[in-house]
């Protein structure tokens, strides 16, 4: 190989290496938006729905949240976007 060709081998290596690193970044900073939300699904006989939690819920939170009836399917932590979360919210009120 000629010095020009090991010239532009290694400086599209670095450019490559470069533009790893920023996309890296980017998903770190897009994964530190999306926050770990309690999701606890739950079964009234009708109907299955998902009630998210900031953190996992007393069994008052939940009591007070889907109420009494009924029958708690799973408790699970889960990332949630920050548009779910509005979505939830809004579904919620």
């Amino acid at each position: 190989m000629s010095i020009s060709e090991n010239l532009i081998n290694r400086l599209n290596s670095e450019t490559g290496q470069r533009l790893l690193d920023v996309a890296r970044a980017g998903r770190k900073r897009a994964l530190s938006l999306i926050t770990k939300c309690c999701v606890v699904v739950t079964d009234d006989g009708y109907q299955t729905r998902e009630v998210v939690f900031a953190s996992t819920p007393t069994l008052r939170q939940l009591m007070d949240r889907v109420g009494g009836e009924v029958f708690v399917v799973s408790v699970q932590m889960r990332r949630i976007t920050h548009r779910e979360r509005v979505t939830f919210q809004v579904a919620a009120e």
